[in-house]
């Protein structure tokens, strides 16, 4: 495979004129920008007890364990809502949620999650967080009071959030404050993924300092508690990737890999008839099988992600592997992924 950093990790530095455009406005015309998507959904909480007396804070029992004990730090009220992320939305009642005085947080899992959001006065507060559904059609079609999404889990950006409220024009003010340090950690994130484009150039050969530097900023990102106000230069590398389509890619690269990968006793393929996932997700009911098919393809330059570790297991699927398959990859790529996976007996 002609690939010097292999498949997945976080992205190198790209020419946003490279991408293929989209339309952001058509679906999302109102939107605030943030560093992280965590401060998205701080900012909105925030937002909402200036005129609600919160009572309840409900996250998926299943989440990103860094997002958890981050909301954690900040709310005290924090509880949790039994959810299969491996199935769909069909059989979550969210009309049990009838309290005004709660805010709960749906999780559009992988891209293919679609909710029943209830309509009537007696209910909670619906935040729905597209961070893995980015461009989805339930993303850009959601009925959720407020949504939220980690952009840089999809852009090529150093950090990124965003904020909107569908089927509304809402401004929300800029009130936030600066932070240098939070700066310094952008031009960190920013130069280690100038130092990986050089490696995959052959311009260096030395994984070791970009891999620190994305390792520093992520240990900062958890215990850092405040949204942090934009600065221009950093608003506006994030605006030259909003309109662009990732989803174009990885419907192509997932066509061919659901086309050509061979069924496998170990794991399921998730896959919808309406979107493609965030990545070619594999879920496994054990864990000594994810890690041997984890291993088979680290060894072939293959890096996936696990989607989330020290979630509770489940009785059925609980382990989710996610293979990066965005604009980074070609159907090269896609064959070398398919071959490598073919091969797990």
């Amino acid at each position: 495979m002609n690939n010097k950093a292999g498949i997945g990790s976080f992205f190198h530095q790209v020419n946003a004129d490279d991408l293929v455009d989209f339309n952001l406005n058509e679906f999302i015309p109102k939107f605030k920008l943030f560093y992280t998507g965590r401060h998205a959904i701080k900012f909105i909480i925030d937002e909402i007890k200036l005129t609600k007396d919160i009572s309840k804070i409900w996250l998926p029992n299943y989440y990103c364990q860094h997002v958890t004990s981050w909301l954690k730090k900040c709310y005290s009220n924090i509880y949790f809502y039994e959810i299969d992320p491996f199935s769909n939305a069909e059989n979550l009642d969210l009309n049990t949620f009838s309290n005004p005085r709660d805010i709960v947080i749906l999780n559009n899992f992988w891209g293919i999650y679609n909710y029943n959001i209830p309509t009537s006065k007696a209910k909670a507060i619906f935040i729905e967080d597209h961070s893995h559904g980015w461009q989805s059609t339930n993303c850009l079609n959601s009925n959720a009071d407020y949504c939220v999404a980690s952009l840089r889990k999809t852009l090529p950006i150093p950090l990124g959030g965003i904020l909107w409220q569908p089927n509304s024009n809402k401004n929300y003010k800029n009130n936030l404050i600066e932070d240098f340090d939070f700066y310094e950690n952008w031009r960190k994130i920013k130069l280690a993924m100038h130092l990986k484009s050089d490696f995959i150039r052959n311009k260096n050969d030395d994984k070791s300092k970009f891999l620190d530097l994305i390792n520093q900023s992520e240990q900062y990102l958890h215990k850092q508690y405040s949204p942090i106000k934009l600065s221009k230069e950093n608003e506006e590398l994030i605006l030259r990737f909003l309109n662009k389509d990732y989803q174009i890619y990885k419907k192509d690269n997932l066509k061919f890999l659901l086309k050509n990968l061979k069924l496998n006793k170990k794991f399921k393929v998730l896959n919808s008839k309406i979107d493609c996932t965030f990545g070619l997700q594999l879920v496994f009911k054990n864990r000594e099988d994810f890690n041997e098919v984890k291993k088979t393809l680290i060894t072939k330059d293959i890096y996936p992600s696990e989607l989330w570790p020290n979630n509770k297991e489940r009785d059925d699927l609980s382990y989710l592997l996610n293979i990066h398959i965005d604009f980074r990859y070609n159907l090269k790529h896609m064959q070398h992924i398919t071959t490598t996976i073919n091969t797990i007996p």
